[in-house]
């Protein structure tokens, strides 16, 4: 019988057998890449889980209302896809004074205009905030409530609890860059008790914990239907580094359910302690008139002050000959910079380099003001 009335026919190009093997090898790559997915996720769950139970130190969860979540390489990018994500050319976004110089950068590429508000080492003041929320209408504002960069500085509860009410009642983002809040050696939850509008947070592990492993995360939370445009993705990698991402994580948890993260992070944060304590009393040795650095109540960094007349950036250079490096302080304000300020990141080095490194920064500061040691 010749069949001219359509139909499939019984044979095709692709024998049967041949297309079978092509189909099983489509569904072990299909099953492959979904428990690759569930590991992440599961992964993920249990990393947010952690840091939400306020077992790491500070942490941010509003009453029902523990958010999206989101694991990110560090949290330079976090705050990239924060930045991305929720702003646009124009925008308005407030800042303490100073500030992170990597926020800045970031904050500029997006085309935003950033305004600084006046306030202390307890935060920004909630008169000066108000009347900028009212002044320029911003977008968001980024502040960091439990350890500032580059100061070292922790809010105090009253500020903090002024800045989530104003910012909510305004309808204006929070960006909280809480990256070094791991490093605090006291647990509180940011938004106890508080009124708290659209936020995003900004983690991460602090630096030195894991040998040569970054990690950042990002939470949002209180977004309304109005802002259910911010979803922050992030961007395509190679499946190599993906799983190798994955890997390291999944290590990381191994490790903390072995042996728990506590006595982990209290040791890095004595380690942190003594060796910003001895940063502060060798600059205290010097003997430098105006030069001044006060010990930060956490994080990595210590804000230095230069005696008056003296510059960061010259400095710097002169510093280099020397063998010393340190980030000048100028880059840490969006207006006004103060130039007699440095940042200096001491806690991975140990007393000898700390030690040579105040002598080869002195030898210089004395080089420049013409006195002799």
């Amino acid at each position: 019988m010749i069949n001219w009335m359509g139909g499939w026919p019984a044979d095709g190009l692709l024998a049967e057998a041949e297309w079978q093997e092509k189909r099983q090898a489509s569904s072990a790559a299909a099953a492959e890449a979904i428990a690759y997915r569930l590991r992440r996720q599961e992964t993920e769950k249990r990393l947010s889980s952690l840091v939400l139970s306020g077992q790491l130190g500070p942490y941010w969860q509003p009453a029902d209302d523990p958010g999206q979540w989101l694991l990110t390489d560090d949290a330079d990018e976090a705050l990239r896809l924060t930045t991305k994500e929720l702003l646009r050319p124009g925008d308005a976004v407030l800042v303490e004074r100073p500030t992170s110089r990597t926020a800045l950068q970031l904050f500029a590429r997006a085309g935003a205009a950033v305004f600084e508000v006046p306030g202390g080492t307890e935060g920004m003041n909630p008169e000066a905030l108000s009347d900028a929320i009212a002044a320029v209408k911003p977008r968001a504002v980024y502040v960091s409530l439990t350890c500032s960069d580059p100061a070292g500085c922790r809010w105090s509860d009253e500020r903090r609890a002024a800045l989530l009410r104003l910012c909510a009642q305004a309808g204006v983002a929070l960006v909280l860059d809480e990256r070094q809040s791991l490093t605090c050696d006291w647990t509180a939850n940011l938004a106890d008790g508080q009124e708290a509008g659209p936020t995003a947070v900004i983690g991460g592990l602090p630096s030195g914990l894991v040998s040569g492993m970054r990690l950042g995360w990002l939470q949002w939370t209180g977004w309304t239907e109005a802002d259910r445009t911010f979803i922050p993705l992030p961007p395509a990698r190679r499946p190599d580094r993906e799983r190798d991402a994955l890997d390291n994580r999944e290590a990381l948890l191994r490790y903390w359910s072995e042996s728990s993260p506590i006595p982990a992070l209290e040791t890095l944060r004595f380690i942190y302690r003594t060796r910003h304590a001895l940063l502060a009393e060798q600059i205290a040795q010097t003997g430098i008139p105006g030069l001044i650095c006060k010990q930060p109540e956490a994080g990595s960094h210590a804000w230095l002050k230069l005696p008056d007349g003296l510059e960061g950036e010259p400095l710097l250079k002169a510093a280099w000959l020397e063998g010393v490096l340190f980030q000048p302080g100028a880059g840490y304000y969006a207006t006004a910079a103060d130039r007699s300020r440095l940042r200096l990141t001491p806690v991975h080095s140990d007393e000898r380099e700390i030690t040579e490194g105040v002598k080869r920064l002195r030898q210089t500061i004395e080089a420049f003001t013409g006195r002799s040691g």
